[in-house]
């Protein structure tokens, strides 16, 4: 399977990935990595999360990787620590990752973090801004919820309203 693993088959990478991981052959899995066998790459952080290693997640973390950024995060919620998968989150996000972007913004939301999903929804992204008025609405501020639904933020992150002369606007549709 390695041979045909190595020649190029995906299926036989994709076998041998499994079958590493099954084995528990970090070692063999790693080199798969290596060879750019992606299941191998998407399988390691499994693996090291199934072992409890911190220290090998935030090294593959910290090397781009993904996959293995939200393995740490998932692994450090688990084990209570929100500030640690937080910062996990936010960096895997603020380098494209879209996946950690959207557990990025469950994550503020679960810790009730107002300020931290108005960033992000400042920063592009979506999930925080479509959870931002979810949160206002637990917090007991349905109004400023309505608000930001209709009328969006401010360039400084603050809740938008209608101005003297939108109002002057809307007035005079209404008595048309």
């Amino acid at each position: 399977m390695r041979a045909a693993a190595d020649a190029g088959d995906w299926y036989a990478a994709r076998g041998l990935a499994r079958l590493l991981t099954q084995r528990g052959d970090l070692d063999g899995l790693r080199a798969q990595v290596d060879a750019g066998n992606e299941e191998a790459a998407s399988r390691l952080p499994e693996l090291l999360m199934r072992r409890g290693d911190l220290d090998g997640l935030r090294v593959a973390a910290d090397a781009g990787d993904w996959y293995a950024a939200r393995g740490l995060a998932g692994l450090l919620t688990q084990r209570g620590d929100l500030d640690g998968a937080d910062q996990v989150l936010r960096a895997a996000a603020d380098a494209g990752d879209e996946e950690a972007a959207w557990r990025l913004a469950r994550l503020l939301t679960q810790r009730g973090d107002l300020d931290g999903l108005r960033a992000q929804a400042d920063a592009g992204n979506e999930e925080a801004a479509s959870r931002l008025p979810e949160l206002l609405i637990e917090q007991g501020r349905s109004e400023e919820a309505k608000r930001l639904r209709r009328f969006g933020l401010n360039p400084d992150g603050s809740i938008a309203a209608v101005t003297f002369s939108q109002r002057l606007s809307l007035d005079h549709l209404v008595l048309e």
